[in-house]
């Protein structure tokens, strides 16, 4: 029996590498001449480092499908709808969201979804106690005076591109969004930005003054560590802090949007698998793929082991959103009626350096005519191709 050995990067937090070892457990049960070896990388590089050259060091990546405009203009991945069942516009309503739609893109699917989420509403239940659940960004601010009067404080990621996403998602929830339409110029409502990062503002203003470092997993551990930050309202969601083994159980809940309907328009995230253009093995690579969105995988497997599915079918069922302290119903609206993000190339850059305008906007850094001609002149950058 020829043994093969793939190369394959993840990121690191348990939502990520906890069922990557579990499933090549199982995968190599009926294929025991595959072997996996996971490379982990911060999530910092996750959501920045650009693919082409990873690409050539590995078969298998994990990404998000920001970079897609990327990928296809460099050539780096294969597209997976042309070798592999499940993947075609028929199978869009099998995932949550747009977590199979948000990576097709220039006429292939890319990536392979495997992972489900989107921005949302954190709190921890016991600090909350009978206050009601902010559905709508004035409740926020309106729950975050009442915090700091006793204290405590609401939540937020202020590090790029969290603060950024905050951004983008009230102006989608506005119906504003960022233009996503690769044929058109990128571009993005000056005015309505300027209300989003007044919005903004103003939670940071209620949060902790160490926020403006963090990022998602920041903000989870600091909820869970300490006993002052009551509700975080968009955040990029992790399941696993629901589960029973955490020191304090995270709760969930919508995205609190400013207009009617107030869970809708958030930025999808979530995560998927390409096949690197350079494996030598591709076969072997697909038929990992194709295992790693099967039922089994995403329904028994990834959901066992601190992950976070992205079938729709792992969302409805029942033991597994219990098992997560009610992830999936208390975030299924807002996945549901997520944006997807653009993914013309260059635009991760774009995502990175208009996270940093936004964070030093929040910092006191920047005024707001400054932070407003520095978007615009990212957004002027994407459309030139640098």
């Amino acid at each position: 029996m020829t043994r093969i050995v793939l190369k394959g990067l993840s990121w690191g937090h348990r939502r990520a590498t906890g069922p990557l070892e579990p499933l090549v457990d199982r995968f190599r049960e009926s294929h025991p001449e595959i072997e996996i070896q996971w490379t982990v990388r911060p999530l910092s590089d996750f959501e920045h480092q650009g693919l082409a050259g990873v690409a050539e060091l590995f078969d298998l990546i994990i990404y998000d499908h920001p970079f897609s405009g990327d990928l296809v203009a460099s050539g780096a991945f294969v597209p997976l709808d042309q070798h592999l069942p499940g993947l075609t516009t028929d199978d869009d309503a099998r995932f949550a969201g747009a977590s199979l739609t948000s990576y097709r893109y220039a006429g292939a699917v890319w990536g392979a979804p495997i992972d489900g989420a989107t921005q949302h509403a954190l709190y921890r239940a016991d600090l909350l106690g009978d206050r009601p659940l902010p559905q709508a960004w004035d409740e926020v601010l309106a729950l975050g005076r009442i915090l700091r009067k006793e204290g405590l404080y609401l939540g937020l990621a202020g590090e790029t591109p969290h603060a950024g996403l905050v951004v983008a998602a009230l102006m989608a929830n506005a119906g504003t969004p960022w233009s996503t339409d690769p044929g058109r110029p990128f571009h993005i409502d000056r005015t309505a930005l300027g209300a989003a990062l007044e919005q903004t503002a103003a939670v940071m203003a209620l949060s902790p003054p160490e926020a403006i470092g963090w990022n998602s997993i920041d903000l989870h551990d600091q909820m869970v560590a300490r006993d002052d930050i009551v509700y975080a309202p968009c955040v990029y969601g992790y399941a696993t802090y629901g589960e029973a083994d955490m020191g304090r159980r995270l709760s969930f809940g919508p995205f609190p949007g400013v207009v009617a309907p107030y869970h809708a328009g958030t930025a999808i995230g979530g995560t998927a698998i390409g096949l690197s253009r350079h494996c030598a093995n591709k076969d072997a690579a697909l038929a990992f793929i194709e295992f790693a969105l099967s039922h089994e995988a995403q329904c028994e497997i990834i959901p066992a082991h601190h992950g976070q599915p992205a079938l729709a079918a792992a969302w409805d069922d029942t033991a597994t959103d219990t098992r997560f302290n009610g992830f999936f119903s208390a975030t299924r609206s807002s996945i549901e009626t997520a944006w997807i993000r653009p993914r013309l190339p260059g635009y991760p850059v774009f995502q990175k350096e208009m996270g940093v305008v936004v964070r030093r906007f929040l910092a006191g850094e920047m005024g707001m005519a400054d932070a407003l001609d520095g978007i615009e002149k990212l957004t002027a950058g994407v459309n030139r191709g640098v």
